[in-house]
């Protein structure tokens, strides 16, 4: 246990966001938009905090992952939890914008990770097509989830706590 909490002293200690991409400008995040979502497409490329076999998602890819998002979520958020005094997420769909990246799991199926914040955010507007955010508690404004491409199906929600 104080292994544990040494290791999670120490990540708080780092600022988080050095974790992100090395070159920005070697990069290149697909921006799509349309008028149901606002996401960027992370590649291979990317260099993230835990790095993993990955693959980049296609725009097919997406649509198949934001059907899923408009079909789903809400009997995955039937619990609401994090949401008392912040939006219920599946009720403000449109209002978030989304990173994705693609990894493959242990049987190698491709996995989309689905990182989902609040559109509006101060503290994303200029970095969410650059770098992957990264936010501590903040409530239901910031969630992420994961889409099996292989088996067409979501799973794994987490929403962020409160501090």
């Amino acid at each position: 246990m104080k292994i544990y909490k040494a290791l999670l002293t120490i990540l708080l200690l780092f600022d988080l966001n050095s974790f992100g991409q090395i070159e920005t400008t070697v990069v290149k995040i697909d921006h799509y938009k349309t008028k149901k979502f606002d996401v960027a497409i992370f590649p291979t490329s990317y260099i993230d905090a835990f790095p993993r076999k990955s693959f980049t998602p296609t725009r097919k890819d997406i649509a198949k992952a934001e059907i899923a998002l408009r079909t789903e979520l809400k009997e995955l958020n039937k619990r609401q939890i994090n949401q008392q005094t912040t939006p219920i997420i599946h009720k403000n769909l449109n209002k978030y914008k989304r990173q994705y990246f693609g990894i493959f799991d242990k049987n190698g199926n491709r996995i989309l990770l689905i990182n989902s914040f609040w559109g509006n955010a101060e503290e994303t507007k200029e970095k969410w097509l650059k770098d992957k955010i990264y936010v501590l508690d903040g409530g239901s404004f910031y969630w992420n989830i994961k889409f099996n491409l292989d088996t067409d199906k979501l799973f794994d929600l987490q929403i962020n706590g409160y501090g």
